[in-house]
């Protein structure tokens, strides 16, 4: 049963409410425009007012002690002071018989001796700058010019409408995400069982049912289902009936576990924007080691245990139950974001994203074991696409709104917000998660030497896994979570702005993904598509290193995100080509544990190899580093290609020039 009604019917739910959300925002816009710049100007000069008064007062104290006003040092000093503690005033001059005695701030207020601020602005446009006169005492002469932008409050009101811009993104993907729960467990899966209880019973098992509480129409269907097959039962199979409802309700499960897996991917999400500065607020000078280096290790340290935590978390949720694992995993995860924003040093932080990495390893593994349990082979991929779909749907939501709550209560609240945001998802996975376990009786193990040195003699694995998932982790992490927040915050672009920045990514992970998966399978081209995406990736990282404001920035991550898009599935779809021999030997989740394992070593590399670029060249510098890096391994990648290429099977030999 495809469901299609469903699927349409949750798009045009998403669709109605998006544009009910447009709808708003454009009124919400308005609004703030027309109640809040009234207020906001008149407050701009009382502000200006106050800081002119505070100068003011300093120079008529000097002069009422008799020093003369003309003759006064340190006036430059005194303006460049106040004015470094208040950054949204632009200018402060004195200004003396109709010339200035001493100024700081834009030069663009000033022409050598005179201010430019008192000349009519051009026909048609309004004055740069908003300037507030206050005379001295006993000096009529003498005059203190305080000058405010006038684009502030316009600045100001964008910076809203920007905010509202991000929050409708979010609000339209959790409005997806909530539709998906709520419509998938009260429609679509019910009507899922009802399918499969009707099969089991085709197939001779009288024993199963249905079984729903629902009070609607699903619910009234389902009890004629369970009546239908009272009255027809005779001798029922009862030990297949059994296994069949489990299988049945264990499938249920797995549209509920999204939810709960979206609400722990955006726990971590929420620090993206502000790590790597957090870092460097708490940075310590370590002997031997530069800065950059010591800001990279925590994160180094986060990807390298959550790539060897995960294999032995699947083997352990084997043995114990996907629930125990999953459980636990976020109850580390929480004690580790509780102690990331209660951190006092690095050590303390080091140790904190220790415990989260080991804990959402635990968490992700867990969850896909679940899914893989729960669903027959033609529906697995389905399922993993929608958990995945979950993790993606954070990504987007969680760099946004971080940027925004960091900016407005700090990076330390917003960590602990995070945390309960993974004990929520743990609550609900205690509900959803199957008491027993899950996998009882399955022989597991985890990776071995074995496996690795299997895998790495295939050489067209190694220019898939080393020179193309690799970069492409490596990219991520030293582009995107380390370079570019540090180097936007030392432009000092605030953290909803960088939020942002980041939200774009994603947006084209989801939107380009799917039609570049589709491409490659339709044009077969999939060694291709690696190539241009890992040059790409490359290019992506030389538009960042250009000086420039955000629109550089917005370019790089873009390009960024494109690139990532055209690697994601063309990757798995390659795998699947280059290892047969691999896959027949070890089975198909080893060969992609083995895959994943390696493809996460670029983002344990990544930090330091950044720090250490950053060390030496700075941002502009590191960012070209790493893009050369990224080339580097595409040429590899094509070289191998080249001089490894597949054989033609037997039954087909090549044919020879005549």
């Amino acid at each position: 049963m495809k469901l299609s009604f469903i699927r349409r019917l949750n798009w045009m739910l998403t669709g109605v409410v998006s544009v009910l959300m447009l709808v708003s925002l454009a009124v919400q816009t308005n609004h703030v425009n027309t109640l809040f710049r009234p207020l906001i100007e008149p407050e701009l000069a009382r502000k200006a007012e106050v800081v002119g008064s505070y100068v003011v007062a300093q120079i008529d104290r000097a002069v009422a002690l008799g020093f003369e006003l003309d003759k006064l040092v340190g006036v430059d000093e005194l303006l460049s002071d106040a004015l470094a503690a208040n950054p949204d005033v632009k200018y402060l001059a004195l200004e003396i018989g109709g010339r200035l005695h001493a100024f700081s701030g834009t030069e663009e207020a000033r022409s050598g001796s005179r201010l430019t601020v008192a000349d009519a602005p051009p026909e048609g446009e309004s004055p740069q700058f908003l300037d507030t006169v206050l005379a001295l005492e006993g000096n009529e002469a003498a005059r203190l010019h305080v000058g405010v932008d006038s684009g502030y409050v316009r600045s100001a009101m964008n910076e809203v409408v920007f905010d509202l811009g991000s929050v409708l993104i979010v609000a339209i993907l959790l409005n997806i995400e909530i539709l998906l729960l709520v419509v998938g467990s009260s429609v679509a899966a019910p009507l899922r069982r009802v399918t499969a209880v009707m099969k089991q019973a085709a197939d001779g098992h009288l024993g199963v049912r249905v079984a729903s509480r629902n009070r609607d129409e699903v619910g009234e269907l389902s009890r004629a289902v369970d009546w239908a097959l009272d009255s027809v039962q005779h001798k029922a199979d009862m030990t297949a009936s059994e296994q069949a409802m489990t299988k049945i309700g264990m499938m249920q499960r797995v549209v509920e576990l999204r939810f709960a897996i979206f609400i722990f991917s955006l726990a971590e999400e929420l620090t993206r924007t502000f790590l790597s500065v957090y870092i460097k607020q708490l940075f310590e000078p370590v002997p031997g080691l530069s800065m950059e280096m010591v800001i990279g290790a925590p994160i180094a340290l986060f990807m390298l245990l959550w790539a060897v935590s995960q294999p032995i978390a699947g083997s352990v949720s084997e043995r114990r139950g996907r629930r125990a694992v999953f459980l636990g995993g976020a109850l580390l995860s929480f004690v580790g974001l509780v102690g990331s924003g209660l951190a006092t040093d690095l050590i303390q932080l080091i140790v904190a994203r220790c415990l989260t990495a080991v804990g959402y390893a635990s968490v992700f593994i867990a969850a896909q074991g679940f899914v893989i349990d729960a669903t027959d082979p033609k529906q697995r991929a389905q399922a993993i696409a929608m958990y995945a779909g979950g993790i993606l749907s954070a990504g987007v939501c969680g760099p946004a709104i971080g940027g925004v709550i960091a900016g407005q209560v700090g990076f330390r609240t917003t960590f602990l917000i995070s945390a309960g945001l993974a004990l929520l998802a743990a609550f609900m996975a205690w509900q959803v998660l199957p008491r027993v376990r899950a996998a009882q009786g399955k022989s597991s193990r985890g990776l071995r030497l074995a496996d690795a040195v299997l895998c790495l003699r295939n050489p067209r694995f190694v220019g898939l896994a080393v020179f193309s998932a690799v970069p492409a982790k490596l990219g991520l992490t030293a582009l995107l979570f380390f370079l570019l927040p540090l180097a936007l915050d030392d432009q000092g672009v605030s953290q909803s702005w960088i939020g942002r920045v980041l939200l774009l990514y994603w947006l084209l992970m989801i939107v380009v993904s799917p039609m570049a998966a589709k491409l490659s399978d339709r044009s077969g081209q999939r060694g291709g598509f690696l190539v241009v995406g890992g040059l790409v990736a490359a290019g992506a990282a030389w538009v960042l290193s250009m000086p420039g404001s955000l629109g550089t920035a917005l370019a790089g991550v873009a390009l960024l995100g494109v690139a990532h898009a055209m690697l994601g599935a063309p990757q798995l779809a390659m795998l699947a080509d280059v290892c047969v021999k691999e896959r027949a030997a070890l089975g198909e989740t080893t060969v992609i544990g083995m895959f994943r394992l390696i493809e996460r070593l670029g983002s344990v590399v990544a930090p330091f190899l950044a720090g250490l670029f950053l060390a030496h060249y700075g941002y502009a510098g590191a960012l070209k580093g790493i893009g050369a890096v990224l080339a580097a391994c595409v040429a590899v990648q094509l070289l191998l290609s080249a001089l490894f290429r597949p054989r033609p099977p037997a039954d087909f030999p090549q044919r020879t020039p005549a």
